[in-house]
């Protein structure tokens, strides 16, 4: 057995962490995987195993984890240090403390500390054990307060429909508001012939596609200022939503080459929230662009943050360098399409540009419907050679890149788990295409707007989750209280055997 014990999330990522952590100078070095959460609550609500106090009764060891958990525990034995290096976030708290829970002798518990890996990049690597400590199991408690939360307001399904934090609060969101079904792109010939103008509307569910604009007259600039090709680094929804347009592949698709790259250690950690990346990613872009011709300029690249910070992964990017950026991306395998994708984002956000408006006298003699189009152009001087003209026309996007992009804007979801809300509601037939509510869909609707008093409880929720930090059940506490669910019955306390479950078939989220 190793010296040094790590126990991660996904097993894909073993060999890229032992070799992060050669480069970082560690030695003897044993990675086990817990395949994701190991901790369950009973299947269904009944029972619901939640006391009139807000404890879960009968948390307990996935059966299906039982080998892992003693085979951690077996290395744990041997090891001198056992690091849990679960994900930098909520859930990979929770893990951990799982993980310390079931799996590490009691005597080895001494042995442990905490290691926050952003990324598996090797500044990163180190940042993260530089500052490992003791676990905490205060650490988990918002992961806790979350699982047992939603838990509670699973358990308000019926026959009236299912209830879910998320999805309920989704389809509260889609009584009035009307999500994008697609974009109407208008291009307008330039008189200096430096490339055209375009202009862009998105196009709502429902809606009638607006008329394509004939013969536009040439445009010339009016005003320009110095920006950049792109104004922003991409996280992880809108790499999901982009790539999924460039690709034509489904968000699963995407999601799942997102986790392979990361996995192989040649992306850093795709769910990323925060649109800023390492110095070290920076040098790494910096390279990327010169080996493909581009003329980036790591001083306007400003989306820059350090090694370290709770809770604060990098903007997802490339750990590799050599990409075929001006290659078609229809020629790559769907991974490195991904990657050259991304990779591309980032680069236009360091590449200058002058950022134009035409002359407003000139818009004045273009038909109606153009006048009052926001009409641009980013001239880069040819800094890049993977810019295609922009196609003139109507691209509609599938119901679940509309969906996808509906519950990103309104703060539905989290990273992990938003591609399988998005499958699941569109599986449950409570919308129609252009996203009007079914008759089941107004039947659930009105049942769950009745619960949560017609708010969005998810944004609510997580909210209050990222402002607070306290013993889970005074959590729970809280945020049932604010939400208005005080009457949802609880279990009275008592000791449940885990083979009589009995097992709720109902369509529960």
């Amino acid at each position: 057995m190793a010296a040094n014990l790590f126990v991660i999330e996904a097993p894909g990522k073993r060999q890229a962490l032992a070799q992060a952590l050669r480069a970082a100078g560690v030695r003897d070095v044993l990675v086990l995987a817990t395949i994701g959460h190991i901790g369950m609550n009973p299947q269904g609500f009944k029972p619901l195993a939640i006391d009139s106090e807000y404890r879960e009764l009968a948390y307990r060891l996935k059966p299906d984890r039982e080998r892992i958990a003693r085979e951690i525990e077996d290395a744990a034995r041997a090891a001198k240090h056992i690091y849990l290096a679960s994900d930098d976030d909520q859930e990979g708290d929770v893990i951990a403390r799982d993980v310390m829970r079931w799996c590490i002798p009691e005597e080895d518990k001494g042995k442990v500390l905490r290691v926050r890996l952003k990324s598996l990049a090797p500044s990163e690597v180190r940042a993260a054990l530089a500052g490992a400590a003791p676990f905490e199991d205060a650490s988990a408690a918002r992961g806790d307060a979350r699982r047992i939360v939603d838990r509670l307001i699973g358990s308000l399904s019926s026959d009236e429909g299912a209830v879910g934090r998320v999805q309920g609060s989704l389809l509260l969101e889609l009584q009035s508001k009307t999500p994008v079904a697609g974009v109407m792109t208008y291009v307008a010939p330039a008189a200096d012939g430096r490339g055209d103008w375009t202009a862009q509307l998105p196009v709502f569910a429902g809606a009638a596609v607006p008329d394509e604009i004939q013969a536009i007259a040439p445009l010339a600039v009016g005003a320009s200022r110095q920006g950049t090709l792109a104004n922003h680094v991409m996280a992880h929804d809108e790499i999901l939503l982009s790539a999924s347009l460039a690709t034509e592949r489904s968000l699963a698709e995407v999601s799942s080459a997102l986790q392979g790259l990361y996995e192989r250690g040649q992306m850093t950690y795709p769910r990323g929230k925060h649109c800023a990346v390492t110095p070290e990613a920076v040098r790494r872009i910096t390279a990327i662009a010169r080996a493909s011709g581009a003329g980036f300029v790591p001083g306007l690249f400003t989306a820059v943050r350090e090694p370290g910070g709770e809770h604060s992964h990098e903007a997802p990017n490339p750990m590799v360098i050599g990409l075929s950026l001006n290659r078609d991306l229809g020629l790559l395998p769907l991974d490195e399409q991904i990657l050259v994708h991304v990779a591309r984002r980032l680069i236009e956000c360091g590449v200058p540009c002058e950022v134009q408006a035409p002359d407003p006298q000139q818009l004045r003699g273009l038909p109606a419907a153009a006048q009052g189009l926001a009409w641009r152009r980013r001239d880069a001087k040819g800094a890049v050679l993977w810019r295609e003209p922009i196609k003139a026309g109507y691209r509609a996007w599938t119901s679940e890149q509309s969906l996808l992009h509906f519950m990103s804007k309104n703060d539905l979801g989290r990273p992990s788990t938003i591609v399988a809300h998005v499958s699941k509601f569109l599986n449950r037939d409570l919308v129609t295409q252009d996203f009007d509510l079914t008759k089941k869909g107004r039947d659930w609707s009105a049942h769950v707007g009745r619960l949560f008093g017609h708010q969005n409880l998810s944004k609510i929720i997580e909210n209050y989750i990222e402002e607070h930090k306290k013993a889970p059940s005074l959590m729970v506490a809280d945020m049932i209280e604010m939400c208005g669910l005080n009457n949802i019955p609880t279990d009275q306390q008592q000791d449940y055997e885990y083979e009589d479950f009995e097992i709720s078939t109902g369509n529960f989220p």
